[in-house]
């Protein structure tokens, strides 16, 4: 069903006519807004292009340092062997010591980079450490101390590659690059704080929201960050390809590998300042995109105005035609006068059709009146010829008596059966016959035949149609009383709401042997039974004339009881 009002929708002269103005507009603004991203992306390309140089260019500088005290390093292994050997002698041990200790001063001034060298000995548990002027503070000289012994004693020295042999590391709050070399029981490194090497780029150009920083190869800061930046940031991507991060604020993140490190230098440059060059050619493009925008809602209202608004005003008329109300009518006066034209012919046009509708209308109300006086007085024939046949098996037997009372039963029945051709008795009266009606059976069948009636008092007074209830009871008379076992008959009525509806229910149940599978089958479906020897027309009968009074607001239910297997049938209609 969603689907056919979603085609009918697209079917639509509204929709069609919104289609096209969009599709001759979208294209301009699409073409703006292609031309607004280009212009952009070019910028970015062009400064990220920029600073990625200009990192790749210092972090080579970087990598030769690192590369050259990486070899300074490596040649003392001459002085960490003598040291290894003398560890067991007082004299010799500090005097190799004293001479590294020297060597490394001298040659710290070398290295522009470099924050400390630290020596120790495992088994002496003997840790040196030689401060550059820059990096030197009183506090890190114990907290590295500490630090950096208990890697060395518990063995979780970080490894380092091949290539890339500085490792990031972190003292206190404090971040550093280490590189180390060991011999036995002696390790001797350098530790180069991250910070230091960030100095000659303080200058550099990235507004005031920008940072340049190292981090890891996680992607993890491991240098000072702008603090609106925040330390939320992760640069885990490939360094080599620039790319925007951030949510309410964009940043432009390039990077340069180190290969000497395990480390890579990042510039984070607010995507604000990158596009501070094109406040100019942005405002136009937005002007003209805003423009467009309110250029479409503009069309349509006038469009709306001069012909949809007409066009809609016939077609909800002609929903409510549809729907039934027939007293709709199109006012056209403030219209254009092809709109006019039309509402006029659309109105002339429901006077004559609801003129027409009236007189079929009474027609078809005279026919139904007839078919329903016709259905009722089919019932008739049909309980005369067995009452006669009653009457006649007790006078053949000389039972003069029971053919008095059978006699005045009857004259009670047909005096009831000559005001039935009315639409509508009291609740009271039919259930008044339908007691006359079983005694007239059980004069037949004597002490072959019970009934129960249980009604509410306050619902006597409800109209319904006529013969409804004796109907079912002859049914169950006809096919369930025999001569071997007694029947019972019970008749309930209710009052029950359902669905915000007040409705009437009318249970017939007996304990005979109930309905045939077949019949059931047939009669659940709503079959009509009638043959031409009379069998199940009075079902057929009331079936009519329900759907003829309620029009399919009256329901039958036909079934047999689990337990007794006996015949139930429940008429539903509405009390009103």
């Amino acid at each position: 069903m969603a689907t056919y009002e979603h085609a009918k929708k697209k079917k639509s002269l509204v929709y069609m006519l919104i289609g096209i103005v969009v599709m001759l507009t979208m294209p301009l603004i699409g073409l703006l807004l292609y031309n607004n991203f280009y212009a952009i992306h070019t910028v970015r390309e062009q400064v990220a292009s920029s600073y990625e140089n200009t990192l790749n260019l210092y972090m080579k500088q970087i990598d030769s340092n690192l590369f050259d005290l990486d070899a300074f390093i490596n040649t003392q292994e001459g002085d960490l062997a003598n040291i290894e050997r003398a560890k067991n002698n007082d004299t010799d041990y500090y005097i190799y010591k004293m001479d590294l200790h020297s060597r490394l001063g001298k040659n710290m001034i070398l290295f522009d980079s470099i924050t400390s060298f630290f020596l120790y000995e495992k088994s002496r548990q003997d840790y040196v450490e030689i401060f550059s002027l820059e990096g030197y503070f009183v506090d890190s000289k114990e907290i590295n101390k500490s630090y950096i012994s208990d890697l060395i004693e518990s063995n979780r020295l970080p490894k380092a590659t091949a290539q890339r042999k500085w490792i990031p590391i972190q003292i206190g709050q404090i971040y550093y690059l280490l590189n180390y070399v060991q011999y036995g029981d002696v390790t001797l490194g350098a530790l180069i704080q991250t910070d230091i090497l960030l100095n000659p780029l303080n200058d550099f150009q990235l507004g005031d929201e920008g940072s340049v920083l190292l981090a890891d190869v996680q992607g993890q800061p491991i240098s000072k960050i702008n603090a609106s930046i925040g330390n939320e940031i992760n640069v885990v991507k490939q360094t080599y390809q620039y790319y925007l991060y951030g949510t309410e604020k964009k940043y432009l993140v390039v990077g340069a590998p180190s290969i000497r490190g395990q480390f890579n230098m990042v510039a984070v440059i607010p995507d604000q300042y990158i596009l501070a060059r094109l406040p100019y050619l942005q405002g136009i493009i937005w002007a003209i995109f805003i423009v467009a925008l309110c250029f479409i809602p503009l069309g349509l209202f006038i469009f709306r105005r001069i012909f949809l608004l007409p066009l809609n005003k016939v077609l909800r008329a002609m929903k409510r035609v549809r729907s039934g109300d027939m007293d709709t009518r199109v006012d056209g006066e403030e219209q254009s006068e092809e709109f006019h034209i039309l509402s006029q012919s659309f109105n002339s046009m429901m006077d004559e059709i609801q003129s027409l509708r009236i007189n079929v209308y009474e027609e078809q109300i005279s026919k139904q009146k007839e078919e329903l006086q016709r259905l009722q007085l089919q019932v008739k024939p049909h309980f005369f010829l067995n009452t006669l046949n009653i009457i006649y098996n007790l006078a053949k037997v000389k039972n003069y008596e029971r053919v008095q009372e059978m006699t005045i039963s009857l004259i009670k029945y047909f005096r009831f059966m000559f005001r039935s051709n009315t639409t509508f008795v009291m609740l009271n009266e039919e259930l008044e016959h339908t007691r006359n009606y079983l005694r007239i059976h059980s004069l037949r069948f004597p002490e072959r035949l019970t009934w129960s009636v249980d009604a509410p008092e306050y619902l006597s007074e409800t109209p319904i149609p006529p013969l409804i209830i004796q109907t079912f009871v002859e049914n169950s008379i006809k096919y369930a009383v025999s001569l071997d076992e007694p029947i019972h008959i019970s008749i309930l009525i209710e009052f029950i709401e359902e669905k915000g509806k007040e409705l009437i229910k009318i249970s017939i149940q007996d304990n005979g042997p109930g309905f045939e599978a077949e019949v059931l089958k047939l009669l659940q479906q709503g079959a009509n039974l009638g043959n031409e020897q009379g069998e199940h027309t009075g079902i057929w009968n009331v079936q009519r004339r329900l759907n003829l009074l309620y029009v399919h607001e009256a329901e039958l239910i036909f079934s047999n009881d689990e337990e007794s297997g006996g015949a139930i049938v429940e008429l539903i209609f509405p009390a009103n």
